[in-house]
């Protein structure tokens, strides 16, 4: 737990700091989505009514103060378990492939317990703003898990990075912020928020675009529960 706090604290301050010098990072595929094509596969999270609704309630309040950023919608709001094949244009897998990874990732996640999950706060990045997820050590075994496993029966992995964190990314910035400090300073009234428990007892393996907007499922696993 002391860890996941001190990568949230080191993701916003490196937030404030991009922003404050006006350095903030435009994602600029968000100025033409239709002609994004990139997408990939991806273990993912859905977040139950009662927490994308409390995530929603607060974005709306953003949303007065800088409105022509990209906000995500509640029924799009996930937490990344893991990215298995990196997000590429046009992206493609072949039947027989999904199969072998299907396969592997039941084997692993069928020994797993549910994942609990405490979200508290917002932070932004220097590209996006994250609402903080706290989660019970079942998470970190079941990607500690699936990296072996894939590893031993020779699926690639493609992550972006080792991921650590839990949270979910519920906006980006789409155009330079219009008042900085002040979404700055709004961020910061929401730095401990309260914004639900819950737990996961389902993960879905997804094909989805980067914004998640259309995601195809290829499978969704259970986790054990007691």
């Amino acid at each position: 737990m002391e860890k996941l706090k001190q990568l949230y604290t080191r993701i916003a301050q490196q937030g404030i700091q991009a922003i404050s010098n006006h350095q903030e990072q435009v994602d600029p595929n968000l100025q033409n989505l239709k002609a994004d094509s990139r997408q990939e596969l991806t273990l993912l999270v859905k977040l139950p009514a009662h927490v994308t609704r409390n995530i929603s309630f607060v974005l709306n309040d953003l949303k007065k103060l800088e409105p022509f950023q990209y906000y995500y919608t509640a029924n799009t709001i996930h937490i990344t378990v893991m990215d298995i094949r990196r997000a590429v244009p046009d992206f493609h897998m072949s039947k027989e492939k999904l199969i072998n990874y299907r396969q592997v990732i039941q084997e692993k996640i069928e020994n797993v317990n549910a994942i609990n999950w405490h979200l508290a706060g917002l932070i932004c990045s220097p590209g996006a703003i994250l609402v903080k997820g706290f989660y019970s050590s079942e998470l970190q075994q079941l990607r500690n898990g699936l990296r072996a496993s894939l590893l031993k029966n020779g699926l690639l992995l493609d992550e972006r990075y080792a991921t650590f964190s839990g949270h979910a990314t519920v906006a980006r910035f789409k155009k330079k912020l219009i008042h900085p400090q002040e979404f700055l300073n709004e961020i910061n009234n929401f730095h401990n928020v309260e914004l639900g428990d819950f737990q996961a007892s389902e993960v879905d393996l997804v094909i989805h675009d980067w914004y998640n907007r259309q995601p195809h499922l290829i499978e969704r696993f259970s986790l054990k529960t007691t």
